[in-house]
């Protein structure tokens, strides 16, 4: 039942939340400008490639993780594996129901520890943003958008500092080298109802302390993932208006956007933070953006997304059996939780 009400009540807040900004969207002309015969099709398919690039470096940077725990983990399973997990990714449930799977799937084909599959999810998870706020930070600071004093860009600014130090603090923490008395093992034992699987789960986190070059490595190619995010978005702006901000406030548009991404919903806030701030940018030839654009562009970049998960979709079909019985398995996980 409360798997249901979630799905429910999240399902609720994309809709909503969509439907706002459709009706803000018509308020103005960001839709009236559109016209299909006018979409650059070239465009369109650099904005999909690049996308699908960058997805398919964060599943290559998953399996470097996975692998960095002492465990054999061939191409072919991380990139089944990622795209499936990409694909669940895309429904209400959001970011932990792909997570969930990938662990499942790994643990179960592969016979790698849960802890162990948790681990790699966790600190590739924490990798990924940590490398998108620093960037954001990165950009924000270089361009001098901090001081824009639009609510939402102060919000964005704010968020991404605290999301960093948070990450950092985090990070710190895994590459800080075991201690003798296994402090934050034992730390982690004391959590109530889950405490003997979070200190397997710890354990297996801080054998990324002697895998700090794997973890920098994976921090610089996160560098790249997000970049080429952030030219996929660009283009589909491109694609849609023909004129648009300058590349390097795509961006800004991207990292800010993705703040809101930090919520567990697989659609909604990244659209509404690119919405908010696209009317901020203003370019040779034409005065500025409306509310609209924003949104407009922000759902072609979740279109593209979807296109993406497509791969996931194939490899579901090839493959359902194996994902059935993982996921069947889910209580045996959850036991080993308890």
């Amino acid at each position: 039942m409360s798997k249901i009400l979630s799905f429910i009540v999240k399902l609720s807040l994309i809709a909503g939340l969509f439907a706002y900004l459709f009706y803000r969207a018509l308020q103005g002309s960001a839709f009236s400008e559109l016209d299909v015969k006018s979409i650059n099709l070239s465009y369109v398919v650099l904005g999909f490639m690049f996308n699908l690039l960058a997805t398919t470096i964060t599943i290559v940077r998953w399996r470097a993780l996975v692998e960095a725990l002492g465990s054999t983990f061939p191409l072919n399973d991380a990139l089944k594996y990622g795209f499936i997990g990409f694909m669940f990714n895309l429904s209400p449930v959001g970011i932990v129901g792909g997570d969930a799977v990938k662990v499942a799937l790994v643990a179960k084909k592969n016979k790698i520890p849960v802890d162990r599959a948790t681990a790699s999810v966790v600190v590739d998870r924490v990798l990924g943003l940590y490398a998108m706020f620093v960037l954001g930070l990165i950009v924000l600071f270089c361009t001098g958008f901090y001081a824009n004093p639009h609510p939402t860009a102060k919000l964005a600014t704010q968020g991404l500092a605290a999301l960093t130090i948070l990450t950092t603090a985090f990070l710190a923490v895994v590459v800080v080298p075991a201690s003798k008395n296994n402090w934050r093992e034992k730390t982690a034992e004391k959590i109530p109802f889950i405490g003997g699987f979070m200190k397997k789960l710890t354990a297996a986190t801080l054998i990324y302390s002697n895998r700090k070059k794997v973890l920098f490595l994976s921090f610089l190619a996160t560098f790249f993932v997000h970049s080429f995010f952030a030219v996929s978005l660009y283009f589909f702006a491109k694609a849609l208006f023909g004129l648009a901000p300058a590349l390097i406030d795509h961006f800004i548009l991207y990292c800010v956007g993705n703040v809101g991404s930090v919520i567990p919903l697989s659609a909604g806030p990244f659209e509404y933070f690119l919405d908010e701030l696209y009317p901020l940018f203003e370019i040779a030839g034409r005065t500025s953006f409306e509310k609209g654009h924003g949104m407009a562009i922000g759902v072609a970049y979740r279109l593209a997304t979807v296109g993406v998960a497509l791969v996931g979709v194939v490899y579901y079909m090839f493959a359902r059996s194996d994902v059935k019985t993982a996921l069947n398995q889910e209580e045996d996980v959850k036991g080993d939780v308890q």
